[in-house]
């Protein structure tokens, strides 16, 4: 199974983590049904608002033109938030809907490759504010889950002068830099949450965009609301996840764009020399330079 989905990745160019799943693609598709609670998860608690944002991205730094565009979400719990890639979250669901109704893997197939092209942001972050620490999960390019966890970073906030209206909220205007780069934030003090996408949060309202002085990362509200039904806070927790450290997984995916077909390789697919080939370093342009 792990062999075909690893293929399937490498020749259609699908986001890494879309392949974390296994669906059955095999001929017997029509035939087979998913499982039940096919998707393991750990669940923390529930969300009582979510915030979801479109991002925007510069794939490779020498080509400012090489914008990507996909959507974020933000879900704020009283003890926990999540952020990711909201397509996931949306293919997360719908997943779980099919095997609890014992839909086809043909039929949730045709519902579920459409969410993975339009996966972009390859990070599931938890905050826990009781101990301000963060768990993050992600792949390194190709199907393989890492978890490790960290002390929130401590965003040093410049309130800058300035205002802006966003979807309607009015907007003031501050400064940081994280992890190497540095950012211009607007946030809205009438909504009294100090939170963000990603890992800004420490303002006095909640951040509705975020964007890099090198314009290669932005974040954009593009709604906000309180949650109307049960919307549990979760973690992955397939066993075949492994726990290591934020340093190890970006040399990971560092090397994995270096040399792609290598790091399929060092997996035990085999990949014809001719599709070797065809298969060129990718750009590597993470958030995080630091």
């Amino acid at each position: 199974m792990r062999n075909i989905l690893l293929s399937f990745f490498l020749l259609f160019g699908l986001s890494a983590t879309s392949m974390a799943q296994t669906i059955d693609w095999g001929n017997s598709g029509k035939q087979k049904r998913m499982k039940s609670d096919t998707i393991a998860k750990k669940i923390l608690g529930p969300a009582k608002y979510i915030a979801t944002y479109a991002y925007t991205y510069v794939r490779d730094a020498a080509d400012p033109n090489s914008k990507r565009h996909g959507e974020t979400i933000l879900e704020i719990g009283d003890r926990y938030n999540r952020f990711g890639d909201r397509y996931r979250l949306s293919f997360d669901s719908i997943y779980d809907e099919g095997a609890q109704r014992q839909i086809t893997v043909m039929e949730t197939t045709s519902q579920l490759l459409p969410l993975l092209r339009k996966e972009k942001f390859m990070e599931n972050i938890i905050w826990d504010k009781k101990t301000n620490k963060e768990i993050i999960q992600r792949t390194a390019g190709l199907t393989q889950l890492y978890q490790y966890d960290e002390n929130c970073p401590k965003l040093n906030w410049q309130l800058l002068e300035g205002d802006t209206i966003i979807n309607g909220y009015k907007c003031n205007k501050a400064k940081t830099s994280l992890f190497g780069r540095d950012y211009v934030a607007w946030y809205a003090p009438e909504i009294t949450m100090p939170y963000g996408p990603y890992k800004f949060n420490g303002l006095p309202g909640l951040v509705l965009r975020v964007t890099d002085t090198q314009n290669q990362f932005d974040f954009l509200l593009n709604g906000f609301q309180k949650v109307n039904g049960p919307r549990p806070i979760y973690l992955w927790s397939e066993k075949e996840i492994i726990k290591t450290n934020r340093k190890t997984v970006r040399q990971i995916y560092k090397n994995y764009c270096a040399d792609p077909a290598g790091a399929l390789t060092s997996t035990d697919v085999i990949v014809p020399e001719e599709t070797k080939a065809t298969v060129f370093a990718k750009p590597y342009n993470p958030m995080e330079l630091e």
